[in-house]
């Protein structure tokens, strides 16, 4: 099957890990697999090299559309596969004039989207085959405030690629388990708003007065880097910190760490969450969007009630004190992921959507 996968940047964030992981994935399964994208970025080496890119040079609708219009009069796909809200504005107009099967990946929650996204995404909606999305939250979200049709729509998690593996810098070897002295409290993503990474600074001084030598280790970058770094400088919490800076999520970073707190205030299903679990990491997260569908409370991490930093310092006191509850939640994280966000799993589904739309599909496009 010959699959056009279309994404706004291969640069850091969950969703865009997921189309890496997608077209890498697909093309294993002999699909001939394009990938389309505005912005390249440090995911682009992580794409199989046999894999085809092609850049679509402009940010503005319009003229990105009139791109893509064009390249889809000259080449023919069985599917076309655009995740996030600006692949799918750019796609769907495109798809529909060159009678191209195409489906929209919806990632996030979109409670930012205004009354005229949502009224976009209806418009554009009339042109998708199917709309997936992430987790069930994403879909009543779909349903409830933007109306789109049940029919319409259906779920396939997001997972992640379980062998990944990557380079992990010199200045971080001070936390190997084998030799560090620091318990590890980590994140990695975006330093958005979104994420509220300020609640890291009310958890060390919660948690300085009982654990003296915890290190919080903040991966990734974005526009609230500067910001945090100085509230951090004005508390006095530097020695407590350690940021450094973005690193391609892998086994050898997430083991790095004890436990993985996500504090965001929105989450649909956070593939960071999925890639702390898979490499046995215990989790962390305010009961928000997805979080509750991809940690099993008490069993893989913590869901804790929103904006509770106290209760959410007094699980990671927990799990410090207790080795075995760590080691529990290490091993019930690995086997819950395997079995319900394996990869094999979401391929083999998208395989299925993508062969019951284009059973009817032009011939021209067989």
């Amino acid at each position: 099957m010959k699959i056009l996968i279309i994404i706004n940047a291969l640069t850091i964030g969950g969703a865009e890990r997921q189309a890496v992981t997608d077209a890498n994935m697909l093309y294993e399964r002999g699909h001939n697999v394009t990938v389309a994208f505005n912005k390249a970025g440090p995911l682009n080496k992580l794409l199989h090299p046999a894999i085809k890119r092609y850049k679509i040079r402009y940010k503005h609708m319009v003229l990105a559309s009139l791109q893509l219009l064009w390249h889809l009069l000259i080449h023919k796909y069985h599917i076309i596969h655009a995740h996030m809200f600006w692949a799918e504005k750019i796609s769907a107009i495109p798809a529909k004039l060159t009678q191209h099967k195409i489906v929209f990946n919806e990632h996030g929650l979109g409670l930012w989207r205004r009354w005229y996204h949502i009224l976009m995404f209806k418009i554009i909606s009339q042109f998708a085959d199917k709309i997936i999305n992430s987790c069930e939250a994403t879909k009543r979200v779909r349903i409830e405030r933007e109306n789109i049709r049940k029919s319409k729509l259906l779920t396939i998690y997001n997972t992640f690629m379980l062998n990944m593996h990557g380079d992990i810098p010199d200045s971080m070897q001070f936390l190997n388990k084998d030799s560090r002295e620091y318990f590890v409290i980590g994140y990695v993503g975006r330093f958005h708003k979104v994420k509220r990474l300020e609640t890291f600074i009310e958890l060390a001084e919660e948690l300085k007065s009982v654990i003296k030598n915890f290190k919080i280790v903040l991966v990734g970058d974005g526009a609230q880097r500067v910001k945090l770094m100085q509230q951090i400088r004005d508390r006095r919490l530097e020695s407590y910190f350690y940021m450094p800076g973005f690193i391609i999520a892998s086994v050898e970073l997430y083991r790095m760490f004890d436990v993985l707190v996500l504090p965001s205030a929105r989450e649909a299903c956070s593939v960071t969450l999925l890639e702390a679990e898979g490499a046995g990491i215990p989790v962390i997260a305010f009961n928000v969007g997805g979080n509750p569908e991809i940690i099993h409370d008490g069993y893989t991490g913590f869901i804790i009630p929103e904006k509770d930093v106290k209760y959410m310092a007094q699980r990671i006191i927990a799990l410090y004190h207790n080795p075995q509850l760590r080691n529990m939640m290490s091993k019930c994280a690995k086997y819950f992921i395997k079995t319900k966000f394996s990869i094999e799993k979401r391929v083999t589904e998208l395989e299925r959507v993508y062969r019951s739309i284009t059973q009817n599909a032009c011939t021209i496009c067989k």
